[in-house]
């Protein structure tokens, strides 16, 4: 069974269907045999499964889930007892009723009032019956020899262009169902013969091109099953380089194709952009940027989005376009630690410049601070030109400068200091501390929000990569 989580209710309420001519649903179950005395009816909506009614079950099997003036959108549910998910259905009409056996669930259920449940159920029929032939043969197989294995592999053969030629009829007699888009869509694309053996990349790039084949981008009900969450995290997690420019093209390939339909585009755009903001992998905020600033600043979410919220977005999309790996970092102005010298970023004159905001007060820093000066110290010691310009993030000095009295931080140390405030707060985004910010000697940004070991490996690949 799925995980359940809450969501808002602004988000769900953004995504409902804009026209339901009638309310009201009363939907009917009896299972036989049925082990519990409480039924829970949930939804599946973009990447989870969430609760949507809860009805008691009595002796007989009998429950039934209704409201007289909600509706339920089109989309798969299920049935659950406190103990798992007995079974998914289809919710089209707003009332029907389904009978099963809990000894045999998915043999045994029947369904009135609901064509795409009659269609939904004949096909779990049908699967669930070839593949126990199929285990059965497969159990044979272990031990069979000779003739006998050749016939039980002769009979899987024939049972797999069986299920072919029942899914090929299924899809041509339902065309445009849910149950239809939905089966056609869980299935991945099947990778022919390599017509070039010395082409080693075939497979993953016909697997690529070919992902979303079978996906019917014009059915909005898809966003309210299981599939279109999984489908879209695959296609980024395991179809595409792990870096922001080759991820954002992915992205606006799905969100193109997602346009087809309002339901798809808006939760994909949503999902994505909060994905991407909440990334902890380092430049993954460069695609919440793409995404705020080329579709959510050009009008695309304003029907769904309030005029606050985007403002609010856009403003920290704002923000952080000019910290993104690649750019220049913003220059940054403090006093020294006798509050009597302006430090400017600009002036650091390094191979390597660490800016490193951080607070003496803050759990984190206390440990990274003196393992910032441990590595530090170490590449010195080797002859790189590293510079650490590094900024109190507080507005009272005496306990930093204590602090860089008791470690003997021989830094480059810098903070606000009598009626001067600088703004490097707003520049760096620093909302927490530490702040790490790896630069070349053009200030160019090479890796931020880092750890210290994170920062040592990443010095240590570029002296490397310098010596080659």
């Amino acid at each position: 069974m799925k995980n359940f989580a809450l969501i808002t209710l602004s988000f769900l309420f953004s995504f409902q269907l804009s026209s339901q001519e009638s309310k009201g649903y009363e939907l009917k179950f009896q299972i036989k045999n049925y082990p519990d005395s409480v039924a829970h009816l949930s939804y599946f909506y973009g990447k989870g499964q969430f609760y949507r009614d809860t009805a008691l079950v009595n002796n007989k099997g009998e429950f039934v889930f209704e409201d007289k003036e909600d509706t339920l959108e089109h989309g798969m549910y299920s049935v659950l007892s406190t103990t798992g998910k007995l079974f998914d259905f289809v919710v089209d009409d707003q009332q029907f009723s389904v009978s099963s056996n809990h000894d045999d669930i998915v043999q045994s259920l029947e369904v009135e009032g609901s064509k795409e449940n009659k269609i939904f159920f004949e096909y779990f029929k049908f699967l669930n019956s070839r593949q126990k032939k199929s285990k059965e043969l497969r159990d044979k197989l272990e031990t069979a020899e000779g003739k006998e294995k050749e016939k039980i592999i002769a009979e899987l053969d024939q049972l797999d262009e069986e299920v072919a030629n029942y899914l090929e009829d299924f899809h041509k007699k339902n065309a445009g169902t849910l149950p239809s888009n939905f089966i056609k869509a869980v299935k991945y694309p099947e990778v022919p013969e390599n017509p070039n053996p010395s082409d080693s990349s075939f497979a993953y790039r016909y697997f690529k091109a070919h992902f979303f084949d079978n996906f019917d981008f014009t059915d909005g009900r898809l966003v309210r099953t299981s599939t279109f969450h999984e489908k879209i995290m695959y296609y980024l997690d395991k179809l595409t380089y792990q870096q922001a420019d080759s991820i954002i093209k992915s992205v606006d390939y799905i969100l193109e194709k997602s346009k087809q339909s309002p339901q798809l585009f808006k939760y994909a755009l949503s999902f994505l952009t909060s994905h991407y903001e909440r990334s902890e992998r380092m430049g993954m905020d460069a695609v919440f940027v793409h995404l705020v600033k080329n579709y959510f600043a050009k009008g695309m979410a304003e029907e769904w989005y309030s005029e606050k919220n985007l403002k609010k977005l856009v403003e920290k999309a704002e923000t952080l376009d000019p910290l993104l790996i690649g750019k220049k970092a913003p220059n940054i102005v403090v006093k020294d630690t006798a509050q009597k010298k302006f430090l400017q970023l600009y002036d650091v004159e390094a191979k390597y410049t660490i800016v490193y905001i951080w607070s003496p007060d803050c759990g984190h820093c206390k440990k990274a601070t003196p393992e910032l000066l441990k590595m530090y110290h170490k590449y010195r010691d080797m002859g790189v030109d590293l510079k650490v310009f590094a900024v109190g993030n507080e507005y009272e000095n005496e306990a930093w400068i204590n602090f860089i009295n008791q470690h003997k931080l021989d830094f480059i140390n810098g903070s606000d200091g009598g009626d001067f405030t600088s703004n490097f707060r707003q520049l760096y985004d620093v909302f927490s501390t530490p702040q790490t910010y790896l630069l070349d000697e053009d200030k160019i940004i090479l890796a931020k929000k880092i750890s210290i070991e994170g920062l040592d490996k990443m010095i240590e690949f570029l002296i490397n990569n310098e010596e080659k």
